[in-house]
């Protein structure tokens, strides 16, 4: 029995010996960093078909450098020995596919296990896809019965997530000389589809408008209605700044000595362009003589035009004009600024369940403005 125990007492000891020995090669400090590890894999598939993509290049950043890997045939790309306990960024990029940038979290649940997956979706950019197009109006010329188009080159970007942790994709295009634009977006037929978030452009341009005056400015008659040049802010989401009421055509009398001067309002032009009616607004005081004058000023062209108005007992102009020639070329259309105050329109900046073959259209209308650099009544 004494000779069995020291039998085992001496296989102990040999048994340590050899460990204490190994520990010489193999130390506490090895044994941390070999707990603080593990494997990463990267399954990227094709969102559309749910399928692994291959030939896909998935690079991460592992100590302070690019490691980058290339995908199997199963669309796995395999990383070792990365350090737990942190976010890694992870890239994803194949010719023809969305680049994607994602955050794989390396956390675990305990030591043992050996590895952290996660899927990574990538969609085409040539095949699958569905359209976005339409036209962008805006109006730079108050002055016109006309829309313009916005300036060729404006930028039209259309964002879609492809995941909660993976960044925003975004695909650009520009208008051309009409407005028009169009993208080809990548899509799925299965599922719910694909969600874009559509972004226009805030505009300032050079505006054409008419102005009755610059804010402080005397009153007409004093200060003439005309048309000006304004540097104006066109934003899709703002609200509309006020369009000014402004006379096509003005009359006016000269000012009395000594008296009150009368204002005047053309009230008819016919469809030939001859003035047909003039009003008087404001009989003034002081005037003398038989008649007096009126002179006529087109903000749109118009000439040859001969009014007087009579002058009362009392000083005061006659509310009965007397019109030798109306002229011609004068504009039928009574105020100078054609659109009303516009509010920007047809923008959609959500675009849900977007399906491969299908064609959004969206036309968007930038209104009158939303800021101008002048302050104008």
């Amino acid at each position: 029995m004494k000779k069995t125990t020291l039998s085992a007492l001496l296989a102990l000891a040999l048994t340590m010996a050899g460990f204490i020995a190994c520990t010489d090669d193999f130390t506490e400090e090895d044994a941390l960093n070999a707990q603080q590890t593990i494997d990463l894999s990267i399954y990227v598939i094709d969102y559309f078909d749910a399928k692994g993509l291959s030939d896909a290049e998935v690079s991460v950043v592992q100590d302070g450098s690019i490691v980058s890997v290339t995908t199997n045939e199963d669309g796995v790309a395999m990383f070792s020995d990365i350090k737990i306990g942190n976010r890694l960024p992870v890239t994803v990029e194949k010719a023809g596919f969305t680049k994607v940038q994602a955050t794989t979290y390396m956390d675990v649940e305990n030591f043992r296990q050996a590895q952290v997956s996660q899927t990574i979706g990538v969609l085409s950019l040539t095949e699958n896809t569905a359209t976005i197009k339409g036209k962008m109006e805006i109006e730079t010329d108050l002055t016109n019965d006309e829309t313009e188009t916005v300036p060729e080159g404006s930028e039209v970007s259309v964002y879609l997530d492809l995941f909660s942790n993976i960044n925003d994709i975004e695909i650009k295009t520009t208008t051309d000389a009409a407005g028009n634009y169009e993208l080809k977006v990548p899509a799925t037929n299965t599922g719910a589809g694909i969600q874009y978030t559509v972004k226009y452009p805030t505009l300032v341009l050079d505006q054409t408008i008419a102005k009755n005056r610059n804010a402080g400015e005397p009153e007409f008659p004093e200060t003439l209605p005309n048309i000006d040049i304004i540097s104006t802010t066109f934003n899709p989401i703002g609200s509309a700044v006020p369009v000014p009421w402004v006379p096509s055509i003005v009359a006016t009398v000269p000012a009395p000595i000594g008296g009150k001067r009368a204002i005047l309002e053309v009230f008819g032009v016919n469809s030939s362009g001859e003035i047909t009616d003039i009003d008087v607004d404001i009989v003034g005081s002081g005037y003398t003589g038989t008649e007096v004058p009126v002179t006529i000023i087109s903000l749109f062209g118009g000439s040859g035009a001969d009014v007087v108005v009579p002058v009362n007992p009392d000083g005061t102009l006659s509310f009965f004009d007397v019109i030798n020639n109306g002229g011609s070329g004068y504009p039928y259309f009574r105020y100078a600024n054609r659109p009303d105050e516009g509010e920007p329109n047809g923008f959609q900046f959500f675009l849900n369940n977007v399906q491969s073959g299908e064609i959004r259209v969206i036309n968007v209308d930038y209104g009158t403005g939303t800021y101008r650099d002048k302050d104008i009544e």
